[in-house]
C-alpha cells in the first residue's frame, strides 16, 4: 500500500470538526494523486436532485474518465449526515441511478463508484452482465426496513483499510482500460 501523499493528508488534517459537505470536495484531488493523467480526466460535476426532500439540492460528482467514457465516479455527502436513514437510503439510491445512467457508456465490463459521507466510503459496482453490488435490500411492505445500513459505509479513506481499498479498486480500473 502506498499511503496518501503529504499534500492529501495535509488536506483532510485541514477539515473542521463540524465539516460540511464542500469540506470534502478537495477529495477529487485525491482521484488525481492515483490515475495519472493526461490518459484520464478527473472532472466534477453537480446536478440536482429532482426527488429531494429540500427545495434546493445538488448532487457533488467526480467522475474519471478514459477519453471521454465514465469509468469511476464519487459522490459526496456531509459527514454528519451518515447517522441519518433517510440520507444514507438516499446516496444509495442516487448511486443506483447514476449507475444506471454511466453504465451503458462505460468502457469496461464492470462500473465503479465510490459514496462518501465525509471521509467514510462504501464502495458500488455495476456488472453489466448481473447487477448492482453491494445488493439492493428492499423495503418490507409492512414493517420498517434500514435499505442501506450504516455498515456499508465500511471504511475510512484516511486508515489503512480504506487506502488499501481505494487504491486497489483503482489499479484494477487502470489494468481494465489498458485491454480497452
Amino acid at each position: 500500500m502506498t499511503p496518501w501523499s503529504a499534500k492529501i493528508t495535509k488536506r483532510f488534517s485541514t477539515v473542521p470538526a463540524n465539516a460540511r459537505e464542500n469540506d470534502f470536495y478537495a477529495m477529487g484531488h485525491t482521484i488525481n494523486f492515483c490515475i495519472p493523467l493526461p490518459d484520464y480526466t478527473v472532472a466534477p460535476y453537480t446536478y440536482s436532485i429532482i426527488d429531494s426532500h429540500d427545495s434546493v439540492n445538488f448532487i457533488i460528482e467526480f467522475e474519471v474518465l478514459l477519453e471521454d467514457k465514465s469509468v469511476l465516479f464519487l459522490e459526496i455527502k456531509e459527514p454528519a449526515e451518515i447517522t441519518l436513514k433517510s440520507a444514507r437510503e438516499e446516496a444509495d439510491s442516487q448511486m443506483r441511478k447514476r449507475m444506471g445512467d454511466l453504465a451503458p457508456i462505460c468502457p469496461l465490463d464492470t462500473l465503479n463508484g465510490v459514496s462518501a459521507f465525509g471521509t467514510q466510503l462504501s464502495f458500488y459496482t455495476y456488472d453489466k452482465h448481473t447487477h448492482i453490488l453491494p445488493a439492493r435490500i428492499p423495503p418490507h411492505p409492512k414493517l420498517e426496513t434500514d435499505t442501506a445500513p450504516l455498515n456499508r459505509w465500511d471504511c475510512n479513506i484516511l486508515e489503512d483499510e480504506g487506502v488499501q481499498r481505494f487504491q486497489d479498486l483503482v489499479a484494477e480500473i487502470k489494468r481494465e482500460c489498458e485491454q480497452v
